[in-house]
């Protein structure tokens, strides 16, 4: 094996966590985690791979007054989903970081059921979906928009990095796609039980994937939803997140609650054209987690890298190996 696919690892102490994100550093990998402790105090923690060196080095720890359950990045700003453990209640919290370590606290306020932040890069617009509705918040202006707003309760929602105005939310073990500027609303059964993660292709218009507790991971067409394009029926234990690399959209990773990521190249349904009828394949398997993965997040550095986070607090990262890549780039 190659210096380039060993595993490197830091543990952030006896704290469970939930999820890493990515952060756009110029062309860095770095990536925040954040803990999810309910009986101490919670932190982020943002680190930086040095793939030349091949570690790990903090460059920010910043305490937060809850369970940390997302992050997402837009340039120095870190928007965080958390739960105020005496409150019991949901809140967001805007965090931006400066040089040297520091950082300040732009808001922090109550949110109930807020379930994701969706950040298009180069818009000075953010969306916020919660467990009924999707607001529309102009950074400019500082001014709402209740775009979509619903009786019924949903779990997951992404949207569509092509279309702005289409957004898929999930309600338990179904997809629910809506276009902002219709009322109508598609609906159908994706899993047969819970689904646990949904991911837009960067590079190829309509195309998702799916994680679900039934122990599949399915690529959908959001134009065909009578049947998966592409379903991973060979695996043994609950998807819990599912990635597409924003680079080489053949290349998928997923995580698993026995500790295991797979890496597969499906060429096949991705945006690069497939000159010869090889078959999709598992590229590797990584089992250096002893407990579930509940996040996973490709660098937005280059497309090699792949951040990975367990519950017991050991964010590792792995990379794609150097056969692999070569066959992708010549």
């Amino acid at each position: 094996m190659d210096q380039q696919t060993q595993p490197v690892q830091i543990s952030f102490g006896e704290q469970n966590c939930r999820c890493v994100s990515n952060i756009v550093f110029n062309k860095r990998h770095v990536f925040a985690v954040g803990t999810w402790n309910v009986k101490k105090y919670n932190e982020i923690f943002v680190n930086e791979y040095l793939e030349l060196e091949q570690k790990i080095v903090q460059l920010y720890r910043i305490p937060i007054n809850g369970l940390v359950e997302k992050i997402i990045s837009k340039k120095e700003q870190l928007y965080i989903i958390y739960i105020d453990p005496q409150q019991r209640k949901t809140k967001l919290c805007c965090i931006e970081l400066a040089d040297n370590g520091r950082y300040q606290v732009n808001f922090d306020l109550l949110y109930e059921g807020l379930t994701n932040i969706i950040c298009p890069e180069d818009d000075p617009i953010i969306y916020l979906s919660s467990n009924k509705s999707i607001i529309q918040f102009d950074l400019n202006k500082q001014s709402f928009d209740n775009i979509i707003d619903d009786n019924d309760l949903y779990n997951l929602c992404e949207q569509d990095p092509h279309h702005k105005n289409l957004f898929v939310r999930s309600q338990n073990n179904y997809l629910c796609i809506q276009d902002t500027r219709e009322k109508k609303v598609t609906k159908f059964k994706a899993h047969s039980l819970q689904i646990l993660d949904i991911d837009f292709n960067p590079n190829k218009q309509y195309y998702l994937i799916t994680g679900g507790e039934d122990c599949l991971a399915k690529v959908w067409d959001i134009r065909k939803t009578q049947y998966a394009i592409k379903s991973f029926e060979d695996l043994q234990n609950s998807v819990l997140q599912a990635k597409f690399n924003k680079f080489h959209d053949q290349l998928v990773s997923l995580s698993f609650d026995d500790g295991t990521i797979s890496l597969y190249n499906i060429t096949s349904v991705s945006s690069v054209p497939q000159l010869n009828k090889e078959d999709d394949y598992l590229v590797k398997q990584y089992d250096e987690h002893e407990d579930s993965i509940y996040g996973l997040s490709w660098s937005r550095g280059t497309a090699w890298v792949l951040a990975s986070i367990g519950y017991s607090g050991h964010m590792i990262i792995n990379t794609v190996p150097t056969t692999e890549k070569y066959k992708i780039l010549l």
